[in-house]
Formats: structure tokens, C-alpha cells, sequence
């Protein structure tokens, strides 16, 4: 039997929300780079079906311009980083990834790796303030009574928006650094003698030694997730909401082809989940459905 495509997918689910007619409003909060090139798939297929995307745009991002003709209406958010302190901070990145982490030691890795996330957390608590501190703009976004905010959950600060602005928001793909998000959040099931960790470089054949490699890759970026992703996150997200967490918001990952799981969990705050409860409907043979009282997940097996 034919699957369908992840972003196809994605597109099944958002019309879902949004209904099938036109009126859609779609709020984007995006990540730059090549992730940007994973969403503009799926939001130029929804501008197609009539509805309506906009996406806030920080100003040092590099690959969108919002002068350029686009399908896209762009907020352009104006934040105190310039576009070449952005490109030095991918530049670092990219070189790390693709030729750094590969041969250095494994201390020396993780510590290259703290050090990037911290850049990443100073310049995304930046942007974030850009947003939250503008109260025109945040007017604005509520005036325009979105249905639905996409985040790309690389960073956090996608869901603090969905929170402020009181709207439903999907993940553009599932993605957290050892899927700690998906395991202890959404029950994904991953025994480490079967299934690799994220940044592992395991595959599913792993001998006696790799699977206690793999464990210990597991306890090791869920203690990165935790105390150092997550670690300031919370008490930022307490700061911004005037209460200890995020109140029993759901979370839904999008992008999840191929793989046939589907992960829809409730938070009681940003860095601790319990998985939530449904009941899912009688399916079409060739997809699943995930209903959760207020949201449908399309998702093809």
C-alpha cells in the first residue's frame, strides 16, 4: 500500500484544524536555515487551499527576505542582533556538525555542544523579547484571531506564544535532542538495546559495547535536555506567564512520516510532561487519527 508523504501529511493535518474552506488564519514562528525549507512546503499548499499563513520574521534571519514577492505575510520583528552575528553563530554550528563532532572526544564534544546551545538559548531569549516586549505587535497578533500557530521546535518560544496568544500550535517536525520529549512525553517506545539516541551515530544493529554506548547517550542528553536546554527555560516561561508553568497545553508533533507513532502529549510546564489520554475514532484503513478534545492528528501509517 502506498504511504503518503510526511508533508503531505502535514498538510492533512493543518487542514484539519483549519477546515477544508477557505478563511484559514496560520501564524508560523519558523527557525532559519534548512528549516525553513521543511515548512514553506507545506504553508505554500495551504496558501493554495485559501487560507491565510503569516509569519513573524526576525530580522537577522538569513534565508527569508521579506521584501522579496512571497505567498507569505511577514511581521517583521525587529531584534538587536545583526544578520552577520547570526551568520557567525550558523557558521560555528555548521562546522562543529559536519567536521568537529565526528573527531573530537566525547568530553570535548559535549562541551562544544553546551557551548553552542548557550549562543543558541541568548540569541532565541533575544528574539524572544523582541516579540513579547513589542505590546503593539502582540496586540496585533491577537486582533487577527489566528486559528492555529506552526512552531519548528528546534528552539523553545514557539509554545509561550501559542500561550500568550491563547491558540492551538503544531511542531513542524519531532525532533529533541535523545528524543527525550518523545520517550518521556509522548510514550514513545525506545528500549536503548534496540533503539539509538539521537547524535548517537548508532544504528538498530549495535553490539553488546554499543548498547551500553547507547544508554549512556541516553542518560546523558536527557541530563543535557533537562538542566542544560531546558534548565533557564522555566523560570523565562514563569517570568513571561506570571505562574509556575504552562497550564495543561497540548502538544502535537506534525511531521512525523515515517514513522507510524503518533505523539500528542500535556504539559504541566515546558520541561515536564505526562502523556495525555485518547480515544481515538474508527480509521480509514490507510491513515491514523489522534482526537484529543480539541485537536485531530492525520497521520498514515
Amino acid at each position: 500500500m502506498q504511504t503518503m508523504a510526511g508533508k503531505e501529511v502535514a498538510v492533512l493535518w493543518l487542514l484539519a484544524v483549519l477546515g477544508s474552506g477557505s478563511g484559514g488564519k496560520v501564524l508560523v514562528w519558523p527557525v532559519d536555515n534548512s528549516h525553513w525549507l521543511n515548512v514553506e512546503y507545506i504553508l505554500k499548499e495551504l496558501v493554495a487551499r485559501g487560507h491565510e499563513v503569516t509569519v513573524l520574521l526576525p530580522s537577522c534571519f538569513l534565508i527569508l527576505n521579506a521584501t522579496q514577492h512571497s505567498p507569505f505575510h511577514f511581521e517583521v520583528v525587529e531584534v538587536p542582533i545583526s544578520k552577520k552575528e547570526m551568520a557567525a553563530i550558523m557558521d560555528e554550528s555548521f562546522y562543529f556538525w559536519f567536521y568537529e563532532e565526528r573527531e573530537l572526544p566525547v568530553w570535548e564534544s559535549v562541551y562544544k555542544i553546551v557551548q553552542l546551545l548557550r549562543k543558541l538559548e541568548i540569541v532565541t531569549k533575544t528574539i524572544c523579547d523582541g516579540v513579547l516586549r513589542n505590546k503593539m505587535l502582540m496586540e496585533r497578533l491577537r486582533a487577527s484571531a489566528f486559528d492555529v500557530l506552526v512552531a519548528d521546535p528546534l528552539v523553545p518560544s514557539g509554545e509561550l506564544f501559542a500561550e500568550m496568544l491563547g491558540i492551538p500550535f503544531v511542531y513542524t517536525i519531532r525532533f529533541s535532542i535523545g528524543n527525550t520529549v518523545e520517550r518521556l512525553c509522548g510514550g514513545l517506545p525506545a528500549p536503548p538495546s534496540y533503539v539509538p539516541a539521537i547524535l548517537s551515530r548508532l544504528t538498530d544493529k549495535m553490539s553488546f559495547m554499543e548498547r551500553l554506548k547507547n544508554i549512556g547517550s541516553y542518560a546523558l542528553q536527557d541530563f543535557m535536555y533537562h538542566y542544560l536546554f531546558w534548565g533557564t527555560w522555566d523560570q523565562y516561561y514563569s517570568d513571561v506567564l506570571g505562574k509556575a508553568a504552562l497550564t495543561y497545553r497540548d502538544y502535537t508533533f506534525l511531521n512525523s512520516f515515517p514513522s507510524s507513532e503518533i505523539f500528542h502529549v500535556t504539559a504541566n510546564n515546558p520541561g515536564k510532561y505526562k502523556p495525555s489520554c485518547a480515544n481515538p475514532p474508527v480509521l480509514p484503513s490507510d491513515c491514523n487519527l489522534l482526537w484529543s478534545g480539541q485537536y485531530i492528528v492525520v497521520k498514515a501509517v
